[in-house]
């Protein structure tokens, strides 16, 4: 039986998770554990998929740790957020990005963990006062979904394209994990949303009045943000990859549990009574009804009755009672991140010292380090990790081309363009850009590592 981690591993694996600061971000420990959650995400999803007993879940709801994801998710987002634009101002063109990209993925490996975990009740019970932390760090993601979505991220493919002449390839694939992240965050909060009475009320007033999760999520009905036109017809995500569908009307997951979402929270009596419907929220949720269409209710039934809570809606409003005193909790895990930083000098001090770490050009350190990786990434990431290697040669090459200068008489070995650029580790073949030398990196590299 195929195991991304072995039975005998799983408990060191998971005991193994432990809390980091921002400033040890891409530290040897840092990467050892990053291993391991990659590791066990690729597993949570192998057993998912395979329909086996759910051991990953199991471990670590039981070792209490997805306190720990979370807390590593809001690690990865600050230092993301705050020390890695100081990176880029440090050297605005890094020649290597390979661990940059790993600390990208780290956070979209937790979110997956815990996506698994909390669709149990018995995941959402170990989470305690952390909810709190949990439910603003889903409401960002989703927020900045929306704000992709508006900008016309994913239905523009021209857009896309001409945008890649301006942005960088980090700037794209920090994109490209922001929509990922925010998706998977729907489902978070619908589970969190399903098992809001297990918690204290400091998680309802949290998704009700803090962040207004209903009105967030009519927002992302509307923009439907795992759907786009393209050339090549309606295309839906679904298990991460934009896939060309023939049915417009099939329901995929994220937007199902968007609606179950909503339900959940409007038809939840106890959490709702201090939730007034004035004008505006009224206004909003009432575009819920114009998506209500006969097929998606025959695909979700229990919308049925949300419909009908809607339609009722529309026409009386509610006035909610006067909100009791109430003593909230606070959420914790970012301030105490962000007290560690202050510390020890600040976002600025830690950019600093992380310098020699992310915009290393140690062609070996790099190379060593994405061999060491390479057992841990799928083989479609590890050749795009390959890719980056190989990028680290091209010397002072800085724009988006292939590699080193080459004359204008060639041709490019992918689209048969002229190309100027000739790939900087054999010196033999010639690409016109980075992108047609990803594109033949599968085939171009049995040549050029024997090179």
């Amino acid at each position: 039986m195929v195991n991304f981690v072995h039975p005998e591993e799983m408990y060191l694996f998971v005991e193994s998770i432990r809390p980091f600061e921002v400033r040890e971000v891409g530290s040897p420990k840092w990467l050892e554990v990053h291993e391991m959650i990659l590791g066990l995400s690729q597993q949570a999803a192998l057993e998912l998929s395979q329909h086996r007993e759910e051991e990953v879940k199991e471990f670590l709801i039981s070792r209490d740790k997805l306190r720990v994801l979370i807390h590593e998710a809001y690690c990865v987002t600050l230092w993301k957020t705050r020390v890695l634009p100081l990176l880029l101002e440090i050297d605005p063109n890094p020649q290597a990005t390979f661990l940059i990209y790993t600390v990208l993925y780290h956070e979209a490996a937790l979110v997956a963990l815990l996506d698994v975990c909390l669709y149990h009740p018995s995941g959402c019970e170990t989470l305690q006062e952390s909810v709190l932390d949990l439910i603003d760090y889903c409401a960002q993601a989703i927020s900045q979904v929306i704000g992709l979505v508006s900008m016309g991220y994913h239905e523009n493919e021209t857009k896309l394209d001409v945008d890649e002449a301006v942005l960088t390839e980090l700037e794209r694939q920090k994109r490209d994990f922001i929509y990922k992240i925010g998706l998977r965050c729907i489902s978070v909060l619908n589970y969190i949303a399903d098992n809001v009475t297990l918690f204290h009320l400091s998680a309802a007033r949290r998704l009700l009045v803090t962040h207004d999760i209903p009105w967030l999520m009519a927002d992302v009905l509307s923009f439907r943000p795992w759907q786009r036109k393209t050339s090549k017809g309606i295309q839906k995500f679904i298990d991460e990859k934009w896939t060309n569908v023939d049915d417009v009307t099939k329901i995929v997951k994220p937007e199902a549990q968007a609606w179950f979402c909503v339900r959940q929270l409007l038809l939840n009596p106890q959490i709702m009574e201090n939730y007034a419907f004035n004008e505006a929220r009224c206004k909003q949720l009432h575009k819920l009804l114009g998506l209500m269409h006969e097929s998606l209710l025959d695909q979700l039934p229990p919308l049925i009755e949300l419909k009908v809570f809607l339609s009722r809606l529309t026409l009386s409003g509610n006035t909610a009672k006067t909100q009791p005193l109430l003593l909230e909790d606070i959420p914790q895990i970012q301030e105490d991140l962000l007290k560690d930083v202050e510390e020890h000098g600040g976002f600025y001090q830690i950019a600093q010292d992380q310098d020699s770490v992310f915009l290393s050009k140690n062609k070996e350190n790099i190379c060593a380090l994405a061999t060491r990786l390479s057992k841990a990434y799928g083989t479609d990431l590890l050749c795009e990790l390959e890719q980056n290697m190989d990028d680290l040669k091209m010397g002072e090459a800085k724009d988006a081309g292939a590699g080193g200068d080459g004359d204008t008489d060639h041709t490019c070995a992918t689209c048969q363009a002229k190309a100027k650029k000739k790939c900087a580790c054999c010196k033999k073949v010639h690409y016109c850009s980075r992108d047609c030398q990803l594109k033949d990196w599968p085939q171009h590299k049995l040549v050029c590592l024997k090179t």
